[in-house]
């Protein structure tokens, strides 16, 4: 038994974001042709890796959209409507694996707690001098319930380089 799981494999750990994206990619194009990576999340993560990852696809041509679910265990499955829905600004599939942006988020001060939010989506915030893409973690620590915000921790989906404390304060952007 080797101590560090394989980067692609599941394991009981969970998987990584990355792990079975093309196969999420791949059940996504069945559904449309046409399919672009909208938002990949999961929730109540306890670190970088988790059993299950939520990729929103949409479908330029048609304005609907869907959502695959992969879990660690291995399988991959449209759980999406397919309804028409607002097209948002896709996010590149290039982005850098969960691990990363949680190690970055990590050195920035972000603290996990029990459990973690992951969202690769993109961000318009007030914090941000325009809108971009941004692998955003969050945890219970970062709601502030008076101003009826949560202020994740962005990190740059190209790069892995932590860019700012978000202000809770913005939406994701519409494609224009």
């Amino acid at each position: 038994c080797s101590s560090s799981p394989a980067p692609e494999a599941g394991s009981e750990e969970g998987i990584t974001a990355r792990a079975m994206l093309g196969q999420a990619l791949a059940e996504a194009r069945k559904w449309q042709p046409d399919a672009e990576l909208a938002v990949v999340t999961t929730s109540l993560a306890e670190g970088p890796r988790h059993a299950f990852w939520f990729y929103d696809m949409q479908s330029p041509s048609t304005s609907t959209c869907t959502r695959i679910r992969v879990l660690a265990k291995g399988s991959v499955e449209n759980v999406g409507s397919g309804d028409e829905c607002l097209l948002m600004k896709p996010v590149s599939p290039d982005f850098v694996d969960s691990p990363v942006a949680w190690e970055a988020a990590r050195a920035a001060g972000f603290e996990p707690g029990d459990s973690a939010q992951f969202g690769l989506r993109f961000q318009r915030d007030e914090a941000l001098p325009a809108p971009r893409e941004c692998w955003v973690l969050w945890s219970d620590a970062d709601g502030d319930e008076a101003a009826g915000v949560i202020r994740g921790w962005c990190v740059d989906p190209a790069t892995g380089q932590f860019v700012t404390r978000l202000s809770g304060k913005g939406r994701q952007e519409p494609a224009g």
